[in-house]
C-alpha cells in the first residue's frame, strides 16, 4: 500500500516538473514576455536605457539577430533614419552605412502627416502620422510584434531619429524594444566597425499597428490641442498636478514661429505658453551637433536648470523631483521629439514620471486667435492681427501666452526691416468650431483606426501584441 503510494506520488511530482519545464520552454520560447519585453538570446538585448552602443549592435549582428526570419523573437531591425543630401545623394549609398540597415530616406517626414484635423482647423502641419502611414513603414522593414528597432543615422541629426522614436512609441512600441544607437553611424566607425553599400533584402511582414480589433495605440503620451489647453489652464491654476511644460524651441521670450505649412509666412502671435520652461532640444547631446546623448543624471540637473518664461526663474531641483509629468514642445514637434527620447528614454527610463509630446507646438498654439485682435503693425496703424478663429472661440489660448507679441508688428529680421507677413489660414477653420470633446480628431480617429493586413507575426503570437 505504502509502495504503490510512493510510486503515484511520484508519477504526480514528474507530470507537475513536466509541466512546469514545459511552461518554463514556453516562457523561454516567448522571449520571456512577448511583444512588451526584450527578448531572451544567448546575446542579451537588454539595455540599461533605451540607448545601444556600438559593441552591443556588433554582437547582435554578429549573433545572426538583424534582419533575422520573421517570426524569431529575438529579432532586430536596424533602421538608417538619414535625409537625403542637399545634392539628392545619400551617404547610405555613397560612404556606406551599418551592415543590415535599412534606409528611410525621407528622415524625419516619413513619420509627420499634413493632413490631419485637430480642433478648429480642418488641417494642420507636421502632425503624427497616421496608421496606415505606419503599417507601410513597419511591414516594408520587416518589422513584427517580436521586432527590437534600432535607429540610427548617418549625419547625427537627433532630429531624425528621435522623430521615429516618438512616433513609434506613441503607435505602441515599448520602451523595451526601441534603441537608439547612442553617437549614430560616426559611433560604429570610431568603434572599428565597418560600413558596406550593400543593401539587405528584406521580407516584408503582415505586421499591423492595430489588429484583430484591437489597437495599441498610445494616446496617453501625446497631447492634443484641447489637452494641452487644459494642461496650461491647471498650470496657470496653481499646477496642483506637477505638470512641468519644456519648451526646446525658444531663443528667448519671445519666439518666431513661420506655418507649418507655407514657412514664406509667419503665425499671428509669438510669445512663451505660460508656465513653460526653456529646455534647448540641442543640449541633450554632448559634444554639440553628434548623436551621443547625455546620460539620466546629467539631463536631470540640466531639467533644473531650464529658465521660465520671464528669462531668470529656473525650474529648479524641488520642482523637478516633485513633477508627475512633463510636457515637451517647439515650433513643430521635431524637436519637441529629441527632448522626448531624451527624458522618456534615457532621464526616466525606469520611472513613474509621464513625459508627453505636444506635436502640435507653437505652429498649432501660435494660430489659435481670434479674428477681433487687433494690433499695433510696423508703421504704428491700429490693424487686425491676423487671427482667423470665431469671435470668442473657446479655442483662443492668446490669455495662456506670457510675452505675447503680434507679429504684425514686427520686422522679418534686423536686415529685413519689411512687415512680417501673417498667413491666412480661414480656409483651414471649420465653419462650425468643435467643444474641447470633439477636438481630439487625431487620437479618435488613431484609436479607430484598424490595420487593413490580417496576417500573424508570424512568431506564434497574435498581431494584437505578439507573445504565446
Amino acid at each position: 500500500m505504502a509502495k504503490q503510494a510512493w510510486r503515484k506520488g511520484r508519477v504526480m511530482l514528474a507530470s507537475m516538473l513536466g509541466v512546469v519545464a514545459l511552461t518554463l520552454l514556453t516562457l523561454w520560447g516567448c522571449g520571456g514576455g512577448g511583444y512588451d519585453q526584450p527578448a531572451t538570446s544567448a546575446v542579451t538585448m537588454q539595455t540599461a536605457n533605451a540607448l545601444v552602443t556600438a559593441e552591443q549592435l556588433k554582437a547582435w549582428i554578429d549573433a545572426g539577430l538583424v534582419n533575422k526570419a520573421s517570426g524569431s523573437y529575438d529579432r532586430v531591425v536596424i533602421l538608417d533614419v538619414s535625409s537625403n543630401e542637399t545634392d539628392g545623394s545619400n551617404k547610405y549609398n555613397t560612404v556606406g552605412h551599418i551592415p543590415g540597415a535599412q534606409l528611410i530616406s525621407a528622415g524625419a517626414n516619413a513619420f509627420q502627416d499634413n493632413t490631419r484635423a485637430e480642433g478648429p482647423l480642418s488641417v494642420t502641419g507636421n502632425m503624427v502620422c497616421t496608421g496606415a502611414t505606419m503599417d507601410a513603414l513597419i511591414q516594408n522593414a520587416g518589422i513584427d510584434g517580436n521586432t527590437t528597432i534600432v535607429l540610427t543615422n548617418n549625419a547625427n541629426n537627433t532630429i531624425n531619429v528621435a522623430r521615429a522614436y516618438t512616433t513609434f512609441r506613441y503607435w505602441g512600441f515599448p520602451k523595451a524594444r526601441l534603441k537608439v544607437l547612442q553617437g549614430g553611424n560616426p559611433a560604429w566607425v570610431a568603434a572599428g566597425y565597418s560600413l558596406t553599400t550593400a543593401v539587405p533584402t528584406i521580407q516584408k511582414s503582415t505586421y499591423g499597428v492595430a489588429q484583430n480589433g484591437t489597437s495599441r495605440v498610445n494616446t496617453d503620451m501625446r497631447v492634443s490641442l484641447p489637452e494641452m489647453i487644459a494642461y496650461v489652464q491647471g498650470v496657470v491654476a496653481g499646477n496642483a498636478n506637477k505638470v512641468f511644460i519644456l519648451d526646446t524651441i525658444r531663443p528667448g521670450t519671445v519666439s518666431s514661429t513661420t506655418d507649418l505649412l507655407d514657412g514664406n509666412f509667419y503665425t499671428p502671435f509669438d510669445g512663451a505658453i505660460k508656465g513653460s520652461y526653456r529646455f534647448p532640444y540641442a543640449n541633450v547631446v554632448s559634444p554639440a551637433s553628434t548623436l551621443y546623448f547625455k546620460d539620466a543624471a546629467t539631463l536631470q540637473t540640466d531639467i533644473s536648470a531650464a529658465v521660465a518664461g520671464d528669462g531668470v526663474t529656473t525650474l529648479g531641483d524641488a520642482n523637478r523631483d516633485s513633477a508627475k509629468t512633463f510636457i515637451v514642445f517647439c515650433r513643430a514637434g521635431n524637436a519637441a521629439s529629441v527632448a522626448y527620447f531624451a527624458l522618456d528614454g534615457i532621464a526616466y527610463y525606469n520611472s513613474n514620471v509621464d513625459v508627453k509630446w505636444y506635436d502640435g507646438s507653437l505652429g498649432q498654439w501660435n494660430l489659435m486667435a481670434s479674428s477681433s485682435h487687433t494690433a499695433t503693425d510696423t508703421t504704428g496703424a491700429t490693424v487686425n492681427a491676423g487671427g482667423k478663429l470665431a469671435v470668442g472661440s473657446i479655442w483662443d489660448t492668446t490669455l495662456l501666452t506670457d510675452n505675447l507679441t503680434w507679429n504684425v508688428g514686427r520686422t522679418i529680421s534686423t536686415t529685413n526691416l519689411a512687415q512680417r507677413p501673417i498667413i491666412n489660414y480661414t480656409s483651414r477653420v471649420f465653419g462650425v468650431e468643435p467643444s474641447f470633446a470633439q477636438g481630439n480628431q487625431i487620437e479618435d480617429a488613431d484609436r479607430a483606426y484598424r490595420s487593413t493586413v490580417t496576417g500573424t507575426t508570424g512568431g506564434g503570437g497574435s498581431t494584437g501584441g505578439g507573445g504565446c
